[in-house]
């Protein structure tokens, strides 16, 4: 299932089914590989507008009643620069080890290692209900 992810393309404001950005491959893919619940779309939200982000990212762990969790399968990766969530990624488990399926304009879809992923930012916290 997850290979189907990775047949598909960013787009800016992209919500699927054949074209995402970060937060709407992160949304699709946890319902659809992990059976939770489909968070709020925010495709208004400019994947660009790093506040706006930011608060969106707030809004769903309070509304969600998410926790701060290990990296484990279906756990949101949120990743961070100072106080501004900057990139959301989805931990996923392929070939025995954790990854963090992600996507943007840059690369595309892709499979992340877990370590090259908090590498990139200035902390990364894992949230999951």
């Amino acid at each position: 299932m997850i290979n189907k992810y990775l047949f598909t393309r960013y787009k800016k404001y992209g919500r699927g089914p054949d074209e995402f950005d970060c937060w709407g491959i992160v949304r699709t893919a946890r319902a659809e590989l992990f059976g939770k619940d489909l968070l709020p779309s925010y495709a208004e939200i400019d994947p660009q507008d790093k506040r706006a982000l930011t608060v969106a990212c707030e809004q769903v762990r309070l509304d969600h009643m998410f926790n701060e969790s290990p990296p484990i399968a279906g756990a949101i990766a949120t990743a961070w620069r100072a106080r501004v969530c900057v990139h959301v990624g989805l931990v996923v488990e392929a070939d025995g080890r954790l990854w963090v399926l992600e996507t943007d304009v840059e690369t595309g879809p892709c499979l992340t290692r877990i370590d090259q992923f908090e590498q990139r930012y200035t902390k990364v916290i894992y949230y999951d209900d």
